[in-house]
């Protein structure tokens, strides 16, 4: 009987375990790895450097934050407005040839105070549709999923990021390469919108998170409000970013 009555209990617990994700630790310096067909790169110098990003999203909220990139000023998640946030056109994505693969190229940089240390990236989500400036929290919405960081083989999935590698603004501290393969069937005019999740098993503590891609200039879209503000807002999206506020 004592016996039954420890089995019924053990097969309870099990039931009741909670669901546990794999980690991908990019907390030492140039380490990689990959995730349901996606590889990560975390920045092994800074020569990618201030001034040289482009940035297309920026999430600022402390404990858990999440966003994607738009150019509606309405965001609905954590999402700073500006010219720093905006809808972004596939073709500005640059392509990079990884041991015989093409990959699109993504450029994380993350902020964190230097008690904090350690960031979490728990959910990323690429879509690519012909939506423009979208103000919603359904992500399905978006377009078409190019991309999911918990879909695939290996299953739910974080990346544990770490700050003081790279510290500093626009110094960038992971690459994402998407393949090439799953934007299949995209056209020229085609919308990529990156949706991203931080701090759920490593919260943020400090300043916004941003994406990016990496050259001195790219064709991005501007929302016909902004030519209202004449030469003044065009003057500064010609500037290179040059420190975080």
């Amino acid at each position: 009987m004592k016996k039954l009555l420890f089995f019924m209990v053990a097969v309870m617990l099990l039931s009741v375990a909670p669901a546990w994700a794999a980690l991908l630790d990019l907390t030492a310096a140039g380490a990689s790895g990959t995730i349901n067909g996606g590889y990560f790169l975390q920045v092994p110098d800074q020569s990618t450097g201030t001034g040289v990003i482009e940035p297309f999203v920026r999430i600022q909220a402390n404990g858990t934050e999440q966003g994607y990139n738009t150019s509606n000023n309405a965001v609905p998640f954590d999402e700073k407005t500006g010219i720093w946030t905006h809808d972004l056109l596939l073709s500005a994505v640059p392509t990079k040839d990884i041991g015989g693969t093409i990959y699109r190229e993504f450029l994380l940089d993350i902020n964190q105070t230097r008690g904090g240390t350690f960031l979490s990236l728990d959910e990323l989500q690429i879509y690519r549709g012909s939506t423009t400036s979208p103000n919603t929290t359904n992500l399905g919405s978006l377009g078409t999923l190019v991309y999911d960081l918990d879909i695939g083989v290996d299953g739910e999935s974080y990346i544990k990021l770490n700050y003081l590698l790279n510290p500093g603004s626009g110094a960038g501290d992971m690459f994402a390469y998407i393949p090439e393969t799953a934007f299949a069937g995209a056209g020229p005019n085609d919308y990529v919108y990156l949706y991203s999740l931080f701090g759920s098993n490593f919260p943020s503590d400090d300043g916004f998170e941003e994406w990016a891609i990496v050259g001195t200039s790219v064709p991005v879209p501007i929302p016909a409000a902004a030519w209202l503000l004449g030469s003044g807002l065009l003057g500064l999206v010609a500037i290179r970013r040059r420190v975080k506020k």
